[in-house]
């Protein structure tokens, strides 16, 4: 299964909510999820090789899909799309 990536930083208030989303969705639909502090090393070249400029920023097979906290069903669409979960037919 893949991964989400969500770009985060300390002084980001709504950085939290993000990561809870993503982790619940994470448990309940079988994918990781690594939180990456946009202030670190790791963090920095990220955000340049993205072109991330607000956080949080989820990512998904290195596109930046979504900017903020993501609402269940929208999240649910974005793995749909990225085939993380399967699409009901």
């Amino acid at each position: 299964m893949g991964e989400v990536i969500v770009a985060t930083s300390p002084w980001c208030q709504t950085c939290p909510a993000a990561i809870r989303q993503w982790k619940q969705l994470g448990q309940e639909y079988g994918f990781t999820v690594k939180e990456i502090d946009v202030g670190t090393l790791e963090g920095r070249e990220l955000a340049v090789k993205l072109y991330i400029r607000s956080v949080p920023s989820t990512i998904i097979n290195n596109q930046v899909v979504h900017v903020g906290v993501i609402d269940r069903p929208s999240a649910l669409e974005l793995l749909k799309k990225h085939n993380f979960i399967a699409t009901p037919r």
